[in-house]
């Protein structure tokens, strides 16, 4: 029986070899965190603090403005209606009031003749920028055709642009 395979073998207990000790998995890496952390807290408090005063030393200039000129609009608040009123009824602005209204007057016939001519312009124009864009959108396409056929159908597609350019198309 000692001659036996394996005999030997089951009297014995050998225990598996463990692998070497993974550093990350077999130490805490709580402090290290807890360093990052505060250390994070810390500089976020920082720029906080150097964003809101430390940067921005006008900060106080520009609340002593803001108080001063409300002070000063506040004390001329009852004045600004009058003003407007005695320059509206001063005899320069009731002269230049009464020349732009004639100039107005004067040109007027003029601007609607103006304003008339464009419109027939305006109306031939949306009359054929339809019919203008579906033909250049089927030439595209025949071109496109053109590029990408070869032999026969390539002369085919450029007989077929050829007739499309000189069609005539009927516009309303």
């Amino acid at each position: 029986m000692a001659d036996s395979p394996g005999a030997g073998e089951s009297l014995v207990k050998k225990d598996p070899e463990l692998p070497a000790a993974d550093p990350i998995t077999s130490r805490s890496s709580s402090g290290w965190m807890l360093v990052c952390a505060l250390l994070m807290t810390l500089s976020i408090a920082w720029a906080l603090y150097d964003e809101a005063f430390g940067q921005r030393p006008w900060k106080g200039m520009q609340r002593e403005f803001v108080a001063r000129y409300t002070r000063y609009l506040q004390s001329i608040k009852a004045n600004a209606g009058k003003t407007e009123t005695e320059i509206k009824e001063s005899p320069e602005y009731q002269q230049l009031d009464a020349e732009a209204s004639a100039a107005l007057e004067e040109i007027s016939t003029r601007s609607k003749e103006i304003d008339t001519e464009v419109k027939k312009v305006q109306d031939k124009l949306d009359a054929i920028t339809d019919p203008f864009q579906n033909q250049r959108g089927r030439l595209t396409v025949i071109n496109y055709n053109i590029e990408t056929a070869e032999g026969a159908a390539k002369e085919r597609y450029r007989r077929q642009a050829e007739e499309k350019r000189q069609e005539i198309v009927a516009i309303d």
